[in-house]
């Protein structure tokens, strides 16, 4: 680990030494990158399209695009945050996609529409604490359970750490309406999970 002099990010030698090599081409590389960063993009890609094929769809395109354009990747950037923001792009894609599918289906009996998965469906890590497994089991299902319109700005900000204006442009509304979509989500995320909030005063 190292830290960048320009950004003051924390660098991971390791992690950088793998991009190189898989930038150069190295297929080991691109499979350990793989490995270590596919749950994130799928966790980020299921939340925004609710459904298990669009997530590892958008995973799977997300890693060709990652890997094809590894040269002009910024090195001093966090991968995963770079990987997640590109799933969630294709995410929402695949979600505009699908609405164009039902929009043009929509005097016939289509059976393949929107259903959303149970969030559990995304495995918990092997070995894990049972308490901490349903804990994030159950915020799953809360970012699940949100409004389509909240539930993806919400993982956008969260997930795909991006700016208001970088979602606002994504999403192509208001940075307002990005805020107010984003609040309404904290919000109704607070009131199911009640327990996990911190509590006011508490510091």
């Amino acid at each position: 680990m190292g830290v960048n002099k320009v950004t003051g990010r924390i660098v991971d030698a390791e992690e950088q030494a793998r991009i190189e090599r898989a930038a150069s081409g190295d297929r080991t590389a691109q499979r350990e990158l793989f490995d270590l960063h596919r749950d994130a993009a799928y966790a980020a890609a299921l939340r925004i399209t609710g459904r298990h094929e669009d997530a590892l769809d958008a995973v799977q395109d997300s890693f060709i695009k990652a890997f094809e354009n590894l040269a002009t990747f910024q090195r001093d950037a966090g991968f995963r945050t770079w990987l997640v923001r590109i799933a969630s792009n294709r995410s929402l894609d695949l979600l505009r996609a699908r609405k164009v599918r039902l929009a043009v289906s929509i005097d016939r009996d289509d059976e393949s529409g929107p259903h959303p998965v149970e969030p559990t469906a995304d495995d918990p890590a092997p070995g894990s604490n049972l308490e901490r497994d349903e804990t994030l089991a159950r915020m799953r299902r809360a970012i699940t359970a949100l409004p389509e319109e909240h539930r993806v700005v919400f993982t956008l900000f969260a997930d795909a750490e991006m700016s208001y204006g970088e979602i606002a442009a994504a999403l192509e509304i208001p940075i307002g309406t990005v805020m107010s979509r984003l609040f309404h989500a904290r919000k109704k995320l607070a009131a199911v999970l009640t327990d996990l909030a911190p509590a006011k005063g508490r510091q």
